[in-house]
């Protein structure tokens, strides 16, 4: 964590009253584009963060690939889809680990990534912005509007109450908790519908592992589960390798009905763990080497925008007059009953998400980024991958940027802020 506290002292202190023209809440991979793109801009920007580092699951999760970076088909991209931000990270993250290269699994594209590579890219890219100043530490606990606009947002920091005044806030959080203060409409699915949340364990220790066990281990935990020797919700677990022959992943899946509690959950991988040793050579020597922060939601709160993608959109790779990024990520559900259910779009095309999508309604000064975009319960299956959010929260940064400068969003009379290409 030391490259973490050096940024950390960088940081000029904050009063308890702050005013900026564009504060940015959550420094997950769409925060941290949005708060870059609006400060190269020439805007002054605040980015909040609850906890103390950049990255948000992407650091957290233990994920192994950044997903919704590339057109997925038969030919293997030499580029990321969108341009921008999304492919100055990538850049970054080949020259700090050029040995992980593109890879194609199954039908898609991802990139390899290592959560200790991401945090130092972040970490640079926004130590060289001056009109960027970070928060740590800090979570949304109010906002006051004004007729149809937010004129301020309390942050809480360490217990000191931080009242930020902002010309355009742009919501980062996931779970859409700035918007929901704020009176925005929002969409939830109920539980029994809510996509299966994630929880990632990291294994040492593996002897003579192959790709075979990405076929064992699922199918002897839920052998497991019909004898009611672990949780039911077990039988949705996967297996992948680590880039290390001794190492690999186990991604567990839960429903908001199970005990979210990381000890509960830790306790339980750690059953199936020795199950699993009893069954399969290669795990008989292995042991839990580390664990996602905490149990890691796919689907909280989707935000009502000017525009609603839904999963038509997806599959007619659909485009708008508005659309500002591009995806080729299936629609990836993780359904309660059925497990991992794909939808793709058509081989070599792609969709693209309308700004529309990134502007609250009702809400004048509110842009939103990330996995609380509007979209609907099956969209939200491809737009909330890390690549895509990535490029969402960088065209979310820009907008903000050309309203402070021109007085209005974008795609009205005045034209276009800068788009993505391909």
């Amino acid at each position: 964590m030391t490259e973490l506290i050096s940024m950390t002292v960088r940081i000029k202190k904050m009063g308890k009253e702050n005013n900026c023209d564009v504060l940015v809440i959550g420094a997950g991979v769409s925060g941290v584009a949005a708060a870059l793109a609006a400060a190269r801009a020439g805007v002054k920007t605040i980015l909040a963060e609850k906890e103390n580092f950049l990255g948000g699951v992407g650091y957290s999760g233990l994920f192994q690939y950044i997903c919704g970076l590339y057109l997925n088909g038969n030919t293997r991209p030499k580029e990321t889809l969108n341009d921008g931000i999304v492919r100055e990270i990538v850049s970054h993250l080949n020259k700090l680990s050029p040995q992980r290269t593109i890879q194609k699994i199954g039908q898609v594209y991802v990139l390899p990534y290592s959560r200790e590579d991401l945090s130092s890219v972040f970490n640079s890219l926004c130590r060289d912005e001056p009109n960027l100043n970070v928060m740590f530490n800090a979570t949304a606990v109010s906002v006051r509007k004004k007729g149809k606009a937010i004129v301020e947002v309390g942050l809480d920091q360490s217990e000191t109450l931080h009242k930020i005044t902002s010309r355009i806030v742009i919501e980062c959080t996931g779970d859409g908790d700035v918007s929901a203060m704020s009176g925005a409409d929002f969409e939830l699915s109920s539980p029994a519908k809510r996509q299966l949340a994630g929880f990632t364990v990291h294994l040492k220790g593996l002897k003579n592992a192959d790709e075979t066990l990405a076929i064992k281990v699922p199918y002897h935990l839920s052998q497991a589960v019909k004898m009611k020797l672990l949780p039911a919700y077990l039988r949705f677990t996967s297996f992948t390798k680590g880039e290390a022959a001794n190492e690999g992943f186990l991604k567990l899946n839960l429903g908001h009905e199970n005990s979210r509690r990381h000890e509960v959950v830790l306790n339980n991988a750690e059953k199936a763990l020795r199950y699993l040793a009893d069954k399969l050579p290669a795990l008989k020597n292995a042991c839990i080497a580390g664990t996602s922060l905490r149990v890691m939601d796919r689907e909280g709160r989707r935000i009502c925008g000017e525009y609603v993608l839904a999963e038509d959109d997806i599959i007619n790779a659909r485009k708008f007059n508005d659309g500002v990024v591009m995806n080729s990520w299936p629609i990836e559900i993780w359904d309660k009953r059925k497990g991992t259910i794909y939808k793709y779009v058509k081989p070599g095309d792609y969709y693209e998400v309308p700004f529309r999508c990134l502007k609250a309604k009702g809400i004048d000064n509110l842009l939103i980024a990330g996995r609380c975009i509007s979209v609907t319960h099956e969209a939200l299956g491809s737009t909330r991958v890390m690549g895509t959010c990535i490029s969402l929260g960088e065209q979310a940064g820009l907008a903000a940027a050309f309203k402070v400068n021109n007085g209005k969003f974008p795609f009205g009379d005045i034209g276009k802020p800068q788009r993505t290409q391909r």
